[in-house]
């Protein structure tokens, strides 16, 4: 008998390197006195820390709060070389270790938390969303290798900018059509560089409000945080949707932010961070086709200490990584 591979590939996040959000990959135009010091081994790094866990996959977010982006008199023009630079290292890191890359480009919550304007404008203005499709989507998905790349999101968890996660701001929620065809025309931008597969990673809970808002995608990403690691399947998923097309296994189905609530549950209780490898099973087992936990840099590994050992969390999931990849 032969050893069979799991069918899901097993990822983590490294989002924004160091807990620099907005800063750690370019300058960004909101704040242009943040320092964006992007250095190469620390992508190197987050690559082999999630290899060395037997994970084959890291999710990173490339303009989140606008970073990267060059803007002039409010309007999108380009995209900073600095950041197609890292996009670079992190394929040539991916490639040497034989790791797949997950990029997101935008995040929804860069406009409720954050104010961001751009991001704002992005997803509410048309002619913006072009401009944005143009000059940035374009170019980066250009440069992607399709040796590497698992998914282009581009946004991450829209449904924080919308009315339903926004009922307590003083700031004005984004409609789900307005969402939807940005997001529609970034995926054109990127599909007409090669084709690939669009996400835009949310909630499970808005997956409904997110397929009806034109946004054609052609992959699935749900975001589950879920106290013992559980997971929707595809069925469930068409059924809540509403939509057969779901059922498909021509649609991948992703898994793009797994984690566990750090805050009590409705009965006064703490989830044990450990079941956050349940995720792992409970995506081979539902047919996943990518499932990345949250989040390498704290949970898997301490980024306090100068060395960055790994967490117990880290050795536990390695563990049951370990276990999925010798079942015969």
């Amino acid at each position: 008998m032969t050893k069979t591979s799991p069918k899901a590939l097993f990822g983590v996040n490294a989002c924004y390197l160091g807990g620099n959000y907005g800063h750690d990959l370019a300058p960004n135009p909101r704040f242009p006195d943040w320092p964006a010091e992007f250095d190469p081994m620390d992508a190197y790094r987050v690559l082999i820390e999630a290899q060395r866990l037997g994970l084959g996959a890291v999710r990173i977010w490339l303009c989140e709060n606008a970073e990267g982006i060059l803007i002039e008199d409010g309007n999108v023009v380009g995209v900073h070389n600095e950041l197609l630079e890292a996009i670079r290292v992190f394929q040539e890191a991916a490639h040497l270790n034989g790791l797949k890359l997950y990029p997101s480009l935008l995040d929804g919550n860069a406009w409720p938390r954050e104010e961001d304007p751009f991001t704002r404008s992005i997803l509410t203005d048309a002619d913006q969303s072009q401009r944005f499709a143009e000059h940035v989507v374009a170019p980066i998905a250009k440069i992607l290798d399709p040796e590497v790349t698992l998914a282009l999101e581009i946004v991450n968890e829209p449904e924080t900018s919308a009315a339903s996660c926004m009922k307590d701001s003083k700031l004005d929620p984004i409609a789900w059509s307005d969402m939807g065809r940005a997001i529609r025309i970034a995926g054109e931008a990127a599909r007409a560089e090669r084709e690939m597969f669009i996400t835009a990673g949310t909630m499970h809970q808005f997956l409904p409000e997110l397929w009806r808002s034109g946004a054609a995608l052609n992959a699935i990403d749900v975001h589950v945080y879920h106290p013992h690691g559980g997971l929707p399947s595809r069925d469930e998923l068409a059924d809540y949707v509403e939509d057969d097309a779901l059922r498909s296994a021509a649609l991948p189905l992703i898994g793009g932010e797994l984690g566990i609530p750090k805050e009590p549950q409705p009965d006064g209780s703490i989830a044990d961070p450990v079941e956050l490898c349940h995720y792992l099973h409970n995506a081979e087992r539902l047919d996943y086709s990518a499932a990345f936990l949250w989040q390498l840099e704290g949970d898997l590994y301490d980024k306090n200490e100068p060395r960055r050992p790994p967490t117990a969390l880290a050795k536990r999931s390695e563990e049951h990584t370990s276990e999925l990849q010798s079942r015969i």
